[in-house]
């Protein structure tokens, strides 16, 4: 019998005596071009939990006497039994020097987000630097699955620190020239955390999304080039969940059980982007169309036409990614996932999410037999993995040995989260 995993977690932190706990969630982009080219676009997005697995970032702080540290803990198995192990625990480095010395170890995305809180409140950096603390974190979003599980984790630590030091909206601690820490800005520090501390392709879209929560239409219109706090807009975060009526989407997760680094993919992108490419930018701008004319879709709650926009998406960012050097487009695998769904009965469409080349795709489905499907998906695709002669019938013209990729593929069923980054 499977533990609800969010009811696990939650007793496990909270018999660590916490001061604070955060939870930050994942996320998916329902029609887009890819991270970190989104700027002069929008695209509908949402924040997502698992039902079973919350895919969801942890982190906790609480106060100690001795040395400062830091630990990091793993879920062991947590599709069967929830047990947690510490996977690390060093001293918690706080001077420039030793945070920067960090960013290229297995702490990277909390140190990174240590030193951008340093630059960017200096109350943040009296109170952190005389403290005496135990910081931790644990996700359940499969590493580099596409679902924003980096994003996740550096949210929950500059949430849970501004929290912690009483700093969020707190105008009072504002020095000349400093910005409140809200989820806006929390947003915008998450991006350039990535995209300039740590060096990996990435845009806004993902930090929004995580940060505020809910199914947004988000503009990211003048925000190209990825300037500093001010000197660009900030993201427009339009809630259409609530304006729409929808609790819930019928949306169905597929991990390929393969890592990927999304900043290779979205670095080659944003270069060829960025030079102009005449044929990337006209593709673009079709996925742009397909992104407003999506919003009506979601409006009227037509999941089947919904899933006709997500095909044409497909379609596009294949050609994106062929174009940009990619032999399969999106994926072999992932191409192959997309066609196994999309040949189960009730499936309206499935499509990337993420960058590609390994990491999720999802399938939209008919919200009334959304049960069904989620057995029959699994199902199907077991029995045409397992079955050598069954998967060179359906896929010819790909190698028998990818059937060995695809060992480590895992399903959820997922709910909106309404509220984006929070305190527990």
């Amino acid at each position: 019998m499977v533990i609800q995993l969010l009811k696990s977690v939650k007793e496990f932190l909270f018999n660590l005596n916490p001061d604070i706990v955060i939870q930050a969630p994942a996320r998916i982009n329902l029609i887009n071009p890819l991270d970190a080219v989104e700027a002069d676009y929008w695209m509908p997005s949402v924040a997502i939990n698992g039902k079973s697995n919350p895919l969801s970032a942890f982190f906790y702080i609480k106060e100690i006497e001795n040395e400062s540290r830091l630990k990091n803990y793993v879920v062991q198995k947590p599709d069967q039994i929830n047990i947690f192990d510490l996977r690390y625990e060093e001293p918690l480095a706080k001077s420039e020097i030793g945070i920067r010395k960090k960013l290229k170890t297995q702490s990277k995305l909390v140190y990174a987000s240590i030193l951008r809180l340093l630059r960017f409140s200096s109350r943040f950096k009296k109170l952190f630097l005389k403290s005496n603390i135990e910081i931790g974190n644990i996700t359940t979003i499969p590493p580099q699955s596409g679902l924003g599980g980096s994003s996740s984790i550096i949210i929950s630590v500059l949430y849970g620190f501004a929290k912690y030091f009483n700093i969020f909206n707190n105008f009072d601690v504002l020095k000349d020239n400093e910005f409140p820490i809200n989820k806006d800005t929390i947003a915008e520090m998450a991006t350039k955390i990535e995209d300039e501390d740590l060096e990996i392709s990435a845009g806004y879209s993902d930090r929004y999304v995580i940060s505020k929560g809910g199914l947004c239409f988000c503009s990211y219109y003048g925000k190209l080039y990825h300037k500093n706090l001010s000197l660009e807009p900030l993201a427009i975060y339009d809630r259409i969940g609530e304006t729409y009526e929808i609790n819930e989407i019928p949306i169905i997760i597929c991990f390929s059980g393969i890592s990927h680094e999304s900043g290779d993919v979205h670095g080659k992108l944003r270069r060829l982007y960025m030079t102009n490419n005449l044929k990337i930018l006209n593709y673009y701008k079709t996925l742009a169309e397909l992104s407003w004319k999506s919003r009506f879709a979601i409006m009227n709650h037509d999941w089947k036409l919904l899933g006709k926009f997500f095909k044409e998406n497909t379609k596009i960012m294949n050609k994106v990614m062929i174009l940009a050097g990619f032999r399969y487009g999106i994926g072999l695998v992932n191409n192959i996932l997309i066609k196994i769904i999309e040949t189960t009965p009730n499936v309206y469409a499935a499509k990337l999410t993420g960058a590609g080349d390994g990491g999720s795709v999802f399938a939209i489905v008919n919200p009334d037999k959304i049960d069904s499907v989620f057995f029959n998906l699994k199902k199907r695709f077991y029995e045409i993995i397992k079955d050598k002669v069954k998967f060179s019938s359906k896929f010819p013209s790909y190698p028998s040995e990818t059937i060995g990729k695809l060992k480590n593929v895992s399903f959820f069923q997922i709910k909106i989260d309404q509220g984006g980054v929070k305190k527990l």
